[in-house]
């Protein structure tokens, strides 16, 4: 195996099974089919039965590996980071950053990300500083080097070594067709260092540039107020359509602080007025408070008034009423809510498999969806991808488990695959 082999694999399934299917398959106890195809280079069935080796103790570590290590051996990203993962969960630092240190080199950010992250663990922050700063110019790198290593004696460093301050298009940067945007990163370091009311003022600043609104500046200006209990300073939230980010923010202070009763009436006012966002919050906030039932009047009123998808909001409803032991009336709102306004069955019925999940009843949840994917002879006419991964999931659940590995392989190998 190598790693354009693999990414090719990974990403089209052939000659796979699916990570869906795999899971299903380790479900119901078929070990054999896994083992086999993890030993002919299949990377989710490897996967799978890694996982499960992983989770059974520290006698399973070694079992992990040796199905993992293969697929690492290649520098292969998502194995890689997989096995680095494991190593950083069982404290096996120095092995992690053996582990990252080549792919690092050869300029991964992702792998230099995570390299730096277990380097700062091991609070060899000037061995950070120096894998870091020089690629700074990374937005994500430049995050990294902020959180990781300021306040630990190198702040005067990482200021030479951080880009200017500037906002808007610069399509030549490979990790951003669109924008790099420094001042988030610049107002970050200035408040880990303690200059508070600069990191104001920058952010204060760059809300609206040129007649720009950035959304991204507003919510970082309100999450740092609120940090830092500017009241004041969040009631004054400028008004250039990102209130809803103050709104939250002083919201979640006078939580903190509380004062439950304000929250609840600033909070009520805003999804009174019909917005969504403030109704998901206050939701969210009465739920905590143990209210269930007025979490669910709110939601039940946005999801009904609310324009366009709705379904961000049905999912915290439905979630507060499993969570309050009311699993029947949630799957009554739900086939009542799609009875009256229509939308996707399949959604539907994952809906309603989310909620027996929540309740415990997983069983029943697995067929939910099953009863609204049509018929074997209509997956089949389908011809896509996801069709395909339906039926085998099906065969699977019936106890054909050498039927569905058949069936992908027809459906799923290169020279026959149908893609969609």
């Amino acid at each position: 195996m190598d790693r354009v082999d693999l990414e090719h694999r990974h990403r089209t399934y052939d000659g796979w099974i699916p990570p869906t299917v795999a899971a299903l398959l380790h479900e119901h106890g078929h070990h054999d089919i896994l083992r086999h195809a993890a030993a002919h280079g299949d990377w989710f069935c490897a996967r799978r039965l890694a996982e499960a080796a992983a989770e059974s103790g520290p006698d399973g570590r070694a079992a992990a590996l040796a199905l993992l290590k293969p697929f690492a051996a290649t520098g292969w990203w998502p194995a890689v980071d997989t096995v680095a993962g494991l190593f950083a969960e069982w404290e096996w630092y120095d092995e992690a950053i053996v582990l990252l240190r080549p792919l690092a080199d050869t300029g991964h950010r992702y792998a230099q990300r995570d390299l730096a992250r277990l380097l700062a663990r091991q609070g060899r922050f000037d061995q950070v500083v120096a894998l870091l700063g020089p690629r700074a110019a990374d937005p994500l790198l430049a995050q990294e080097l902020v959180e990781l290593a300021a306040g630990q004696g190198h702040d005067a460093e990482i200021a030479v070594l951080l880009p200017g301050i500037r906002t808007g298009p610069d399509p030549s940067e490979p990790w951003s067709s669109d924008v790099v945007d420094t001042v988030p990163v610049h107002a970050r370091f200035l408040e880990l260092q303690g200059r508070i009311d600069e990191a104001i003022h920058l952010l204060g600043r760059h809300v609206c540039v040129d007649g720009v609104v950035y959304a991204d500046h507003a919510e970082q200006l309100a999450r740092l107020l609120g940090r830092h209990g500017r009241e004041a300073e969040l009631r004054a939230f400028p008004a250039d359509g990102c209130e809803e980010y103050a709104l939250a923010a002083l919201a979640r202070l006078l939580e903190e602080q509380d004062r439950i009763p304000e929250a609840v009436a600033l909070l009520g006012k805003s999804a009174g007025a019909g917005n969504p966002h403030a109704a998901f919050g206050l939701a969210e906030l009465l739920a905590r408070q143990g209210r269930h039932c007025e979490a669910v009047e709110v939601l039940r009123t946005a999801a009904e008034t609310a324009g366009g998808d709705r379904d961000w909001l049905i999912h915290l409803l439905c979630r507060i009423l499993a969570d309050a032991g009311q699993t029947d009336d949630a799957l009554t709102w739900i086939d009542d809510h799609f009875a009256r306004h229509g939308g996707d069955h399949r959604e539907q019925a994952f809906m309603r498999a989310e909620v027996m999940k929540l309740s415990g009843r997983a069983a029943d949840a697995e067929a939910e969806p099953a009863e609204f994917a049509g018929s074997d002879e209509e997956l089949l006419r389908c011809g896509t991808v996801d069709s395909a991964i339906a039926l085998a999931e099906r065969l699977v659940r019936r106890g054909q488990p050498q039927k569905a590995v058949a069936h992908l392989r027809d459906r799923l190998d290169e020279a026959r695959a149908v893609r969609g």
